[in-house]
């Protein structure tokens, strides 16, 4: 492509998802409502939030919000607060995920469509909707 340098990454507008971020993605943030419920505790890392103060910020569920911070606690992407009514808040899990996390702020705030499309390119199915899948009756 003329004038374009790509090196094995997707290209945004003016910012490009790194390979690592993909591989990252796909790894450990499977579906926008998790990338959506990371970003949103990521903005204000003093705040905890609760299943239900997250679903009516992003207009989710209770039960989706509350299932994407369990799992997102369980990968290490966010902190549980036990306490009377279960917390979360961002606390950079570890060095390398705290510095995807905020490259893909960047690159969410910058060219949220890139990055869904990096996300829904993936093979396999959403552990959340797997799980529920579980539960159906079969006709």
């Amino acid at each position: 492509m003329a004038g374009a340098l790509h090196y094995n990454r997707i290209a945004l507008s003016s910012i490009q998802i790194t390979d690592e971020l993909v591989t990252f993605l796909k790894g450990r943030l499977t579906t926008a409502d998790q990338i959506e419920i990371v970003l949103l505790l990521l903005r204000d890392q003093s705040r905890s939030w609760t299943a239900s103060e997250v679903s009516g910020e992003l207009g989710m569920a209770p039960e989706s919000a509350a299932m994407r911070l369990f799992l997102l606690a369980s990968q290490g992407l966010i902190l549980f607060e036990p306490s009377g009514i279960p917390r979360y808040r961002y606390a950079g899990a570890d060095e390398t995920a705290d510095r995807l996390i905020r490259e893909l702020a960047s690159s969410y705030a910058t060219n949220r469509e890139e990055v869904l499309r990096a996300v829904n390119g993936r093979t396999d199915a959403d552990p959340i909707r797997s799980f529920a899948d579980a539960f159906k009756l079969k006709k």
